[in-house]
Formats: C-alpha cells, structure tokens, sequence
C-alpha cells in the first residue's frame, strides 16, 4: 500500500463549492478566489453549470491551456 501523498499537480485546478445561499461558486484552488474571465466572477450558478464549467476549466488548465483568457 502506497501512503504517499497525491501529488499537487494532480489535484483539479477548480472546484465547486456551495455558498452560503445556495448558489455555487467556481474556486480557484490556487489562490481560493473565485474563478473569473472577462471581468465576471464565476458566482451565483446552478450546480449543474458550475459543474460542467469546472469541467471545462480543468480539462483546458489539464492540457497546458489558460481556460480563462
């Protein structure tokens, strides 16, 4: 059994996480701060949108792109 520790490099780049009024939020977990583009913080979405564009953000910062220029 390996108990080493995952390397950072393979933890997902942005999360989801609930806000306090039941609106999702899209995290960057490099600097905890809401992810953004175009001057709009990714903030107040449906699970499902927050989801697929996390999904998105991470396939893209995964294959060596910026996700958000």
């Amino acid at each position: 059994m390996d108990d080493e520790p995952c390397p950072f490099e393979d933890l997902p780049r942005y999360e989801i996480r609930q806000e306090p009024r039941g609106g999702w939020t899209i995290v960057d977990t490099l600097t905890s701060l809401p992810a953004a583009t175009d001057g709009r913080d990714f903030v107040g979405l449906t699970k499902r949108d927050a989801e697929d564009i996390a999904r998105e953000l991470n396939l893209s910062a995964a294959q060596g792109r910026d996700p958000l220029l």
